[in-house]
């Protein structure tokens, strides 16, 4: 059950991607392809969004449009932004840092 606390336009932080059972959306890991490339994105740890609105899927789950940004690897002060990406609610949460995304 998502909580109506996060409301369009409210910032988040949504949860590593490396861990949550995507079920194909986004990326997983495959282990035997294992590679550092030293130039890719962060996929550990948490980044920082807005959600945009609310979507549900035919399967009754709630899934967030959202922009966030994703730091590289390799530590470079430039993060990408990603725009109107779907995030599954279960990943988001409210971040209170009040900064904006740059």
């Amino acid at each position: 059950m998502i909580s109506r606390l996060f409301l369009p336009g409210v910032d988040l932080r949504f949860c590593a991607l490396s861990g949550a059972p995507l079920t194909g959306a986004v990326c997983r890991h495959d282990p035997k392809n294992a590679a550092t490339v030293i130039d890719g994105l962060d996929l550990t740890g948490r980044a920082p969004g807005t959600l945009l609105h609310w979507r549900r899927s035919g399967r009754g789950d709630w899934l967030g449009i959202v922009h966030y940004t994703l730091s590289y690897i390799d530590g470079r002060a430039h993060r990408e932004l990603f725009r109107d990406q779907l995030v599954p609610a279960y990943a988001l949460e409210p971040r209170h840092d009040g900064k904006p995304l740059q």
